[in-house]
């Protein structure tokens, strides 16, 4: 029998700090776990909520995921467990587009989705004749298998589980990996995901989606399903979900409590430049309102960095997701990931300042910015995160946020 492990290698960052308290089970190693059969011996770890020692782990495969801010310690995993004789996969986004490089501390690759190729990887390593690249091509959403729950438990992740939704995005924003990796969206059966749902330990859930409402019969087909459950639920979509009266009461009704917006900046022109012109910073603060109506906190992190952006946009950014509504938002410096339209263009421009990957974690400017420096660009980070949570502000928003969402929703915000 085949002793596999899977592993989400995650780095020390605030990135990492945002991701645990605001993510679920991650994609990557749960839909391959969900994809392997019950011959194959499985144990399962996700860093970003647990401590992972290597050198603890026994296994004859270890298929080790990861995004590019992560790419450094998931090599260093992969190299550890190369050095002791055991086979080492490495899928995930930046695996995908940097398939050479990974190459360099794996016996295989894996790009793209896992399930169509899955079988034969296992049974290859099985054998112990691993193909340099496996590419999963997009695979039938009605095939999918739910996620396990019994390899990491819901309360892990402060039982707020994940059940996936789709894949994919139709939108192609510059600085977005999603469609290159997974192409166009596709769903899951409606049917499938309330089963699945109602099979839980918890009634707090992830609806996993790069854009939930895109496809917006499917979405009032889903939210009108999930109503008789129960449920409360977090989502990603755009802020145009408030535009959509219809929409939004039917999400509500069925238990959107929490929703990531992406506002992005308050810079039109770097709205507009980055494929994300349809947010009209004149109508956010009605839209979010409205969004605040229905019970539904807003969370949109400040990206900053842009071309259009001068040293101004750090106190300004904080002063308007406030007065916006915004309940939660981080800064995050502008991350040119390796595969992206944006790294592309920053590249031809000799403006990549380094590719140690770890620096690519949304606090440190990777990039030469066009109207500052890149030290500049790291100090209005802080400044953007310490006005935003002025003690005026963070008070202020916090009885907001109990007005409308009652206290123990507020706290945990």
């Amino acid at each position: 029998m085949l002793n596999l492990c899977l592993i989400k290698a995650s780095a020390p960052s605030t990135f990492k700090d945002y991701k645990k308290k605001r993510g679920g089970p991650p994609q990557s190693i749960f839909s391959a776990a969900a994809a392997t059969p019950d011959t194959v011996a499985l144990q399962m770890f996700d860093e970003t909520v647990q401590d992972v020692d290597p050198a603890g782990i026994d296994a004859d495969l270890v298929v080790l995921f990861f995004s590019t801010p992560d790419a450094v310690r998931g090599y260093e995993m992969a190299d550890h467990f190369r050095k002791r004789g055991i086979q080492v996969v490495i899928g995930g986004l930046h695996a995908t587009f940097l398939k050479e490089e990974a190459k360099g501390h794996a016996d295989a690759v894996l790009t793209g989705e896992c399930e169509a190729v899955w079988p034969q990887l296992l049974q290859d390593a099985e054998r112990g004749q691993l193909q340099p690249f496996y590419h999963g091509e997009a695979v039938d959403m009605a095939t999918l298998n739910p996620y396990p729950t019994h390899l990491i438990k819901p309360k892990t992740y402060d039982w707020v589980w994940s059940v996936l939704v789709s894949r994919g995005c139709k939108h192609n924003c510059s600085f977005c990996l999603v469609p290159g990796m997974l192409g166009k969206t596709r769903y899951r059966p409606v049917e499938h995901i309330v089963e699945e749902i109602s099979n839980m330990e918890t009634d707090w859930v992830e609806l996993h989606a790069d854009h939930l409402t895109e496809d917006r019969d499917y979405a009032l087909r889903l939210f009108k399903a999930l109503e008789p459950l129960k449920i409360n639920w977090v989502g990603e979509t755009t802020i145009r979900i408030a535009d959509d009266p219809e929409l939004l009461e039917a999400a509500a009704k069925s238990g959107c409590r929490y929703l990531l917006v992406g506002i992005e900046t308050v810079s039109k022109e770097a709205l507009k430049r980055s494929g994300k012109g349809f947010v009209k910073l004149d109508k956010l603060k009605d839209q979010i309102k409205f969004l605040h109506d229905h019970g539904i906190a807003v969370d949109s992190a400040a990206i900053l960095g842009f071309d259009e952006h001068d040293t101004s946009i750090f106190k300004e950014s904080a002063e308007l997701f406030h007065d916006f509504g915004v309940d939660i938002s981080v800064p995050a410096i502008m991350i040119p990931f390796p595969g992206s339209r944006q790294f592309a263009q920053l590249e031809a421009e000799g403006r990549i300042l380094t590719r140690d990957w770890s620096q690519y974690d949304g606090a440190h400017a990777v990039y030469q910015p066009k109207l500052m420096s890149p030290q500049e660009l790291e100090a209005g980070a802080d400044e953007f995160y310490w006005e935003f949570n002025s003690a005026g502000r963070y008070l202020a928003r916090k009885a907001r946020q109990v007005a409308q969402f009652g206290p123990s929703m507020a706290l945990n915000l």
